[in-house]
């Protein structure tokens, strides 16, 4: 870089000095190539690389894990979209700790050894979630 601003003639403002500097940064990286990448430049060999590029395939799902005991009246609360929803439960697992597994709306509860206890989605416009809102539970 220094050799090549001293073949320029001498900047008088920064400006000119940065346009001298984008210049050099360009030829650099776009435009010479180099003998240890085969002749590439060097922006095309880090471009090449997988981690020059963000991940296209990241998910819009929200994932999350929740652990929560099993209230003595059998439910368990979960907030979604600001607003808290009671999950029914069986009563006769009152006052165990599960695991509540949620994908955006699908929703999975787990006892603490990880056997299913509920399947269901979300129904956001009830507070209540009834039991018998199971969709394919295993």
């Amino acid at each position: 870089m220094k050799k090549s601003l001293r073949k320029r003639e001498r900047a008088t403002t920064l400006e000119e000095l940065q346009a001298q500097l984008d210049g050099f940064v360009r030829y650099y990286n776009d435009e010479r190539p180099h003998r240890a990448l085969g002749r590439k430049t060097p922006r095309s060999a880090f471009d090449a690389m997988v981690k020059a590029h963000p991940d296209d395939a990241k998910s819009s799902t929200h994932f999350r894990v929740r652990h929560d005991k099993v209230h003595a009246t059998g439910n368990v609360t979960l907030r979604y979209g600001s607003r808290l929803h009671h999950v029914g439960m069986p009563r006769a697992l009152a006052g165990e700790v599960v695991s509540i597994l949620v994908a955006d709306r699908d929703v999975r509860v787990l006892n603490m050894d990880g056997e299913l206890i509920r399947h269901f989605v979300l129904d956001p416009s009830k507070d209540y979630q009834p039991i018998s809102a199971d969709l394919g539970s295993t």
